[in-house]
């Protein structure tokens, strides 16, 4: 007996991690940056690594600076290239893009500890991913919803505050656990559920109309303001929740995401659904936006969704491919019709690579393949 829990307090998941561990940030962009910066703000031992190199060489060259929503900040912190990194790990927070993450996972392997802990810090199904390639004992699932952008090399932009969702891929509570929860309200609140799969389909599900928004060179707020607009994105989102319940999966509700509202296309619930989207467009739009926080004047550089500003911004491609193109593909492999979802993937695949211009024109577009399919875009 003896022998059996000293090997259940050597499990990864049993740690208690002491205050003096070192951190890992793997991507140290908008939400990775975000997070490790207000760890190391407040005494925490943390090492931002990065494969964009002018990044790494402004951190290394003069510390991290942050403005936004909570206001200027600038900190000295150590930041390494991938190549550099060469020591233990014992808990890593990956927080690149969803397409980045194999390789991600490849840079710490070598480095991790026996009982090391991963974090996904990440939009997607990358804790599934990454449980595949290390296993799920060493791995917490999250999902952020807060938003941050990489202005410029060194240079983060805090953009709306928002919670961050963590858990055990098996919904366990568990001291390591509290120890992540206990590093990322550094930054914001934090909410631990024993739901985690679920609430990371969640996201997936609803991203679907962030996915649209990107579609357009506008602030996502404007898109989602026409009425039109708002019940082409519910339309878009509906399309999805068949395929988490044919995966057995149990979606959560919040403020801005409730399944059963947004499933009856009956008048009264559009309007209700309205009235969502429109608390949505208040807590983005920074002219209404009632964070004690906020700052007055000051003009916001990202001003879209995150895959809006990789497509405008940054001229890369964004992860469509693994947000709304992964709801695709599983709906494709249960034998589930998705028409909106995998024709505004394609879409936004061709805006990608310069085949298609962004414009208003796209989201029209696809507003007639909505109403050619029955649903209603009006609130009566």
């Amino acid at each position: 007996m003896a022998g059996t829990w000293g090997m259940l307090q050597r499990h990864p998941r049993n740690r208690k991690h002491t205050n003096d561990m070192k951190i890992h940030i793997i991507g140290s962009g908008a939400i990775g940056g975000m997070a490790g910066a207000w760890m190391a703000k407040n005494g925490e031992d943390v090492t931002f690594v990065d494969a964009w190199r002018p990044h790494v060489d402004a951190m290394q060259a003069n510390g991290l600076r942050i403005d936004g929503i909570l206001g200027p900040h600038h900190l000295q912190v150590r930041a390494l290239h991938p190549e550099e990194l060469d020591e233990p790990i014992e808990l890593a927070f990956i927080a690149t893009k969803s397409h980045h993450t194999d390789s991600a996972v490849e840079l710490v392997r070598p480095h991790l500890t026996p009982d090391a802990t991963v974090v996904s810090l990440q939009n997607g199904f990358n804790a599934e991913r990454i449980a595949e390639l290390i296993g799920a004992q060493h791995v917490i699932g999250t999902v952020p919803d807060y938003t941050a952008a990489l202005v410029d090399p060194g240079l983060l932009e805090y953009t709306v505050v928002g919670p961050v969702y963590i858990g055990e891929l098996d919904g366990a509570l568990t001291p390591r656990l509290a120890e992540v929860e206990r590093l990322l309200s550094h930054l914001t609140t934090v909410k631990v559920t024993q739901n985690i799969i679920g609430r990371i389909w969640t996201k997936q599900c609803y991203m679907s109309w962030i996915v649209m928004s990107a579609m357009v060179d506008a602030p996502i707020v404007e898109v989602l303001r026409p009425i039109e607009n708002r019940m082409l994105g519910v339309a878009v989102v509906r399309e999805t929740l068949p395929i988490a319940a044919a995966s057995g999966v149990t979606l959560e509700s919040d403020a801005y995401f409730q399944p059963e509202l947004i499933a009856d296309r009956s008048a009264a619930a559009r309007r209700k659904q309205s009235d969502v989207i429109q608390g949505l467009i208040d807590h983005f739009d920074h002219r209404t936006n009632q964070e004690p926080a906020a700052r007055e004047g000051y003009q916001y550089v990202k001003q879209g969704s995150g895959m809006w500003w990789d497509i405008v911004y940054r001229k890369r491609p964004s992860e469509t491919r693994w947000i709304t193109g992964a709801l695709v593909e599983r709906a494709q492999a249960l034998g589930i019709a998705t028409p909106l979802n995998a024709t505004m993937a394609e879409m936004v695949y061709a805006i990608e690579r310069g085949e298609r211009p962004l414009g208003w024109q796209n989201i029209a577009e696809l507003a007639d393949l909505a109403e050619s399919l029955g649903e209603p875009l009006g609130l009566e």
